[in-house]
């Protein structure tokens, strides 16, 4: 979950609010909701049922106006949004960083002419044999940090916070940093997964909070009656 502002919080629980969309291209440009049809991120870490073991690439798929500026191969894209009401805007978040795999340019009903992206984040990345600067045995969190490095993002806090056990990873010779991920992430059963700043994480089936029945607002709070929290 990612930490929001008083403002924010207060403004979500305005009934009458609403979220605001932006799309900024790295290079290239800010692109708001009056040039943007659509824009969408997914990060299916768990499917049909809880899965471990795995490094997990989350997407991107954007349609928007055909810009006037050009576009780089793999522009990093990053997608933010914030809440609003009549008088107050909350401070922009970010939901992810992206790069464009592919693109194609359409014209739509209207005769305009639409750019629809595709791409993924960092985690990609990863599908690359072991080339780092470990030469031999190490600790997780030192080579869960060597990936991080070699692939240009940095390590989320709450990695660190979650790996204390200090299990000996074995040179990875044939290997590469996404199964490497995926064999570390098994021994804390979790996947490794990029968020919402592009930080890698690793996120552990052993995090999830005691399932409680409450009901609960937007935020997350309980919702209570004369007091009582509400069982659902």
């Amino acid at each position: 979950m990612q930490n929001t502002s008083a403002l924010y919080r207060t403004i979500l629980a305005d009934p009458d609010h609403w979220f605001e969309t932006q799309l900024v291209i790295d290079g290239v440009g800010t692109f708001d909701e009056t040039q943007l049809f659509s824009i969408s991120t997914s990060l299916e870490m768990f499917q049909d049922s809880p899965t471990i073991g795995k490094a997990v690439a989350g997407e991107i798929n954007v349609k928007m106006m055909f810009p006037d500026t050009t576009i780089p191969d793999m522009a990093c894209l990053r997608p933010r949004v914030r809440v609003c009401n009549a008088t107050d805007q909350s401070e922009w978040l970010p939901q992810g960083v992206y790069y464009i795999d592919t693109r194609e340019r359409t014209k739509n009903d209207d005769g305009l002419d639409v750019l629809t992206i595709h791409g993924y984040d960092a985690m990609l990345k990863t599908e690359q044999l072991y080339n780092g600067r470990i030469t031999g045995d190490s600790t997780d969190i030192e080579m869960v940090a060597e990936i991080a490095y070699q692939i240009g993002v940095e390590l989320d806090s709450r990695t660190t916070t979650l790996m204390t056990a200090a299990f000996t990873i074995p040179f990875p010779v044939g290997y590469t940093y996404r199964e490497i991920l995926g064999y570390i992430a098994s021994m804390y059963v979790g996947c490794f997964v990029m968020t919402d700043e592009g930080k890698l994480r690793l996120v552990s089936v052993l995090e999830l909070p005691e399932e409680t029945n409450y009901l609960i607002d937007q935020i997350g709070d309980a919702i209570t009656f004369g007091g009582d929290r509400i069982l659902v």
